[in-house]
């Protein structure tokens, strides 16, 4: 059976996992296909059709449709796709059968209930599909919503170059906050820690908006360098539970990279992830952290662990 890797949306983001996946299993797929947009990041590009995916709708689809005529037609049928979107594939369906293929997709932020439309489509996508999901509570609400099909990974961990630490006596807590997160955690955390030094990484419009203006010891940054992150204390994350009850956080095995202790509130995700990594997840009790040190007891053996993720995910898609 030939087999593709899709990653048709390419965001920024996905680009080091999407890296991660062509190292490690480039080997097993006769076929890569990546938008066009990230070609410059890529580490091996000589295995790799790069397709001009536009942002409209229309022509996005027309675009798939495309690729999975070209994969037919040169007989491919098992297809991995590292992102999607439920709409994209819903009129994929309605225009291409899709039954010839096996296709697994990753799923991110694909099962948040609250965008209504966006994830009650997932009923209606293709019976041969399965889904890839990074934890337990998110296969059971595929198969109670929607009895789908689905898979447990692991996600991975990006392996950092290594920097020179040089002591730093200021005491930074990074707190990102890019997307789904909850203000209202934000103001209580940095109240009850004072005597730290806040880097909140935000998107631009929220840094115009000048949030938390009333508070001191505060930077807010739009991207921070490797370097800077080496410095950081500690990371927390005022994640919103609605949202990452189906989920994982990017920024928690961001930290894992870095060896740094991660602050969770008391959530699904926390009781999940400090079963996994219990010497780098940190509970907020709501209570000052300034007597802690943040030193982690125990690194975390990342090429071991990496090294178990591809062994589990080839059984798991290819069978081996």
């Amino acid at each position: 059976m030939k087999s593709a890797l899709i990653d048709y949306l390419s965001p920024k983001g996905h680009v080091p996992i999407i890296n991660f996946y062509i190292k490690n299993l480039e080997n097993y797929f006769d076929t890569i296909h990546l938008n066009l947009k990230i070609k410059k990041d890529i580490i091996n590009k000589k295995k790799v059709n790069f397709i001009n995916f536009e942002k409209n709708f229309i022509l996005r689809v027309w675009g798939l449709i495309k690729l999975f005529l070209f994969l037919k037609k040169n007989k491919i049928n098992k297809v991995v796709m590292l992102s999607y979107e439920p709409i994209d594939l819903f009129f994929l369906g309605v225009f291409l059968n899709l039954n010839y293929f096996k296709i697994f997709i990753f799923e991110h932020d694909t099962l948040n209930q609250k965008k209504i439309l966006r994830f009650s489509l997932i009923k209606f996508l293709s019976r041969r599909i399965v889904h890839v999901v990074f934890t337990p509570q998110s296969k059971k609400l595929l198969k109670k919503k929607f009895n789908r099909n689905s898979i447990i990974v692991n996600h991975p961990i990006i392996q950092i170059n290594y920097y020179k630490e040089n002591y730093i006596k200021k005491k930074i807590i990074l707190i990102p906050t890019r997307h789904h997160f909850n203000i209202k955690l934000i103001y209580n955390f940095i109240n009850k820690n004072s005597e730290f030094y806040f880097y909140i990484l935000s998107k631009k419009s929220n840094i115009r908006k000048n949030l938390f203006k009333n508070f001191k010891k505060i930077k807010l940054i739009e991207f921070i360098k490797s370097e800077d992150i080496y410095k950081i204390t500690a990371i927390y994350l005022p994640l919103d539970e609605d949202i990452y009850r189906y989920r994982i956080s990017a920024w928690l095995y961001n930290g894992l990279a870095y060896n740094k202790k991660i602050i969770l509130e008391h959530n699904n995700l926390y009781k999940y992830e400090k079963k996994r990594f219990p010497n780098h997840i940190i509970l907020n009790k709501n209570k000052g952290f300034i007597i802690n040190n943040f030193k982690v007891k125990k690194k975390l053996n990342i090429l071991k662990y990496n090294q178990i993720l591809i062994k589990d995910f080839i059984k798991k898609i290819f069978g081996e």
